[in-house]
Parts: structure tokens; C-alpha cells; sequence
């Protein structure tokens, strides 16, 4: 059995001698061998201690920690305006220039003009106030203006308070802190009298101010104690 087995052998490589005399190209395999690396470290998951931020609050007063205080936004709300819409000016030679006379009919035009504004004006305060009249506004407007100014003999302010607006509480009391003033109405010149009306509106249309300027002739008297400097007034 081993001569035919040694015969085919030589008849083989006879018949490969060709192709083993050829350049073999020899490729070399990649394998991927999976490598375990070290495992990453992942922060574990906590969950808070207070769901709210009042439980937490709470718990800080009760541990005697002092908690600034809340900043809250708050609407803005205006009462009152800090100026004039349009200043009453008395003419110049008020009941002295005749209406013949040529600066009496610039007087006379100017006067219909602010009084035409003037009854648009009450008109529209009539639409927010059904009670207001001219012929009534005038005694109040006195009996506010006497009365505010008897808040300053007592200090009164938060009466002050009620019966004018913000802007003029301050101009009333800024410069009375450390003084006494003395202040009583002694008559009426004239009967006060509405002289002009005016309305507008301020930031958007439904904030509508009214202004009534009346006019009122008086005479008053005043006392103002500063330091030991004794002032009298007459107006």
C-alpha cells in the first residue's frame, strides 16, 4: 500500500510543480477579539428632600436660618398726575380791557376756544360721574381746600392723605418737619367759580384723569414757627 501511496504523491506535485514556482500573496485575517474595559463611573440619582420650595422655606425658619426677603413684582398704579394738562393763565387786564378793543377780541376768541375744550371735558368726566356739576364742584373744592390745610395745624396727615393726591401731599408738608404752622380761613372775596375743564388720558385709553381748575378769591392768615423765628402771613 505504500508505493501507491508514494506514487500518486510524485504524480501530484509533477502536476503542481508549475503553480508551486508562482509568488504566493499571503493575506493576513483581522480578527476583533472584544476587550472588556473598566466599567465608567455614573453619578447615582438622588431625590430631593423638599418637593417644594415652601416645604423648604418651612424648614429653614424652623432650623432659625434667615431667609432674605421675596422681591414680587407689583402693577403699577397711578392715582394721580404730577402735572397740568393745560395751566389756567388769566388774562392780562382781566375785567380792565374792553371787548371792543382790539387785545379784548383776542381775549374774547382765546376764551371761546378754552371754553368749547372745557365742555368736552365735562362731558367726558360726566360719563365716569353722573353727579358732577360746575355749580356744585366749586363750594367742595373750597371745602377741601380749607379743610386740607387745617390737617396741617394738627399734623394730620393721613387725613391729608384723603383729601389730596400724592403729588400735592408732598408739596404741602415737605419742608414742615420740624415746624408749627398756624393756619385759619377768615372770609371769601369772590364766590369760587369754575374756570376750566380738562381731560385726558394717561398710558392707555380707559385711564382717564380729570383736572377742574376753580378759582377762589379768599383771605387767610398763617403762622410758622421755625426755631424760634416767628413768621406771619396775609394773603
Amino acid at each position: 500500500m505504500a508505493a501507491p501511496v508514494h506514487r500518486g504523491l510524485s504524480c501530484l506535485s509533477r502536476a503542481l510543480g508549475w503553480w508551486s514556482r508562482q509568488p504566493v500573496l499571503v493575506t493576513q485575517s483581522a480578527a476583533i477579539v472584544p476587550v472588556r474595559t473598566k466599567a465608567r463611573f455614573t453619578p447615582p440619582t438622588y431625590e430631593p428632600k423638599y418637593r417644594t420650595e415652601k416645604e423648604f422655606l418651612e424648614h429653614a425658619r424652623k432650623a432659625g436660618l434667615v431667609i432674605p426677603p421675596e422681591t414680587l413684582e407689583r402693577p403699577i398704579h397711578i392715582a394721580c398726575t404730577a402735572g397740568i394738562f393745560d395751566a389756567y393763565i388769566p388774562p392780562e387786564g382781566d375785567a380792565r380791557i374792553s371787548s371792543l378793543a382790539k387785545e379784548g377780541l383776542k381775549q374774547r376768541a382765546e376764551r371761546l376756544k378754552k371754553n368749547v375744550a372745557s365742555r368736552l371735558s365735562i362731558q367726558k368726566i360726566k360719563q365716569y360721574d353722573a353727579n358732577f356739576k360746575t355749580k356744585d364742584f366749586p363750594e367742595k373744592a373750597k371745602d377741601i381746600f380749607i379743610e386740607a390745610h387745617l390737617c396741617l395745624n394738627n399734623s394730620d396727615h393721613d387725613r391729608l392723605h384723603t383729601l389730596v393726591t400724592e403729588h400735592c401731599f408732598t408739596d404741602m408738608v415737605w419742608d414742615l418737619k420740624y415746624k408749627t404752622v398756624r393756619w385759619s380761613f377768615v372770609e371769601s372775596l369772590e364766590p369760587a367759580q369754575v374756570v376750566q375743564v380738562r381731560c385726558s388720558s394717561l398710558l392707555k385709553q380707559s385711564n382717564m384723569y380729570g383736572q377742574v381748575t376753580v378759582r377762589m378769591h379768599t383771605r387767610q392768615f398763617a403762622t410758622c414757627l421755625d426755631l424760634g423765628t416767628l413768621e406771619h402771613g396775609f394773603s
